[in-house]
């Protein structure tokens, strides 16, 4: 590592205010080398890099009160073809474009592999004995996945009847039609490519009595100005704590899947605690992949 990395290192290391620029190179000097940038001349440290060609675009770092030259903006070309030479220069085509360059050892011929050294410009080093096929490029990394257990806390929740939202707590009976609302975040949080493995309910049981809720689907980020409509829906057997839903309701509750809560579609007479007796009521537990 040169010593001009090891400053650079230990600045990023040091500091936290960095501001990266595009300049143009002007000239090298003793101390470094000179940039015009910001509508400005300015010195500037040499970074690791190549050494640019006058006026050629460069990157300039400003790490607080230290300014860098980082090197052109361009991608060099290690190799060309030559096409022609003519007053000991050989123009070469190239991977990025065409090169105009001094070189070194005899005259090369038309259809010839050159290497290329840059440092202040161009240098054709000679005729390449051989040149291989590019190496294959890596193929893509595969994304990782995890596993993620997602709480989500219930943002509202209640209960309507012909004269509307009439309580706090939800109730699943013959005249209410009950709910718990999320806003976003369901979605916001679980992707549509996450795999389903789990959706659980938090039920805090006020009472219990005759056929079990129908536990369903709604698409209601709030509550609804009124009655609440309804997806897909089972009827459970409910018991408090944490407690299973289906588990394609993930689907259904993840990002483009199109629902956005869970509520309860009548069912005997059940009383689940509104949020002000139980913080937790309502809350869905999500366990997926992605």
């Amino acid at each position: 590592m040169t010593d001009e990395s090891d400053i650079l290192l230990k600045l990023i290391g040091d500091k936290t205010k960095v501001r990266p620029l595009i300049g143009t190179f002007v000239s090298a000097t003793a101390a470094g080398c000179v940039v015009d940038v910001g509508g400005g001349r300015i010195p500037a440290q040499l970074g690791p890099g190549l050494m640019p060609e006058v006026n050629e675009p460069v990157n300039v770092w400003y790490i607080d009160d230290r300014v860098f030259m980082m090197g052109p903006t361009a991608t060099k070309p290690a190799k060309g073809t030559v096409v022609s030479v003519a007053g000991g220069l050989v123009t070469l085509n190239t991977d990025y474009g065409t090169v105009v360059s001094p070189y070194l050892g005899s005259t090369p011929a038309a259809g010839q592999v050159m290497g290329l050294r840059w440092h202040n410009g161009p240098l054709a080093l000679g005729v390449l004995s051989t040149s291989p096929a590019p190496p294959t490029p890596p193929n893509a990394p595969q994304t990782s996945t995890s596993v993620h257990r997602d709480v989500f806390a219930a943002a509202d929740a209640g209960s309507f009847n012909r004269y509307g939202w009439q309580q706090q707590q939800v109730w699943a009976s013959d005249s209410y039609y009950g709910a718990w609302f999320y806003g976003s975040k369901i979605a916001d949080t679980v992707p549509a490519s996450a795999s389903i493995q789990a959706v659980e309910i938090f039920l805090s049981i006020e009472s219990l009595f005759g056929s079990a809720p129908n536990f369903a689907l709604h698409s209601y980020q709030a509550k609804p100005a009124g009655q609440p409509g309804y997806g897909t829906q089972q009827a459970l057997a409910p018991r408090a704590g944490w407690f299973a839903l289906p588990t394609a309701w993930g689907d259904a509750l993840k990002a483009g899947g199109g629902s956005a809560g869970v509520g309860v579609n009548h069912g005997g007479k059940n009383i689940f605690r509104s949020l002000a007796q139980d913080g937790m009521s309502g809350a869905l537990r999500i366990t997926s992949t992605y």
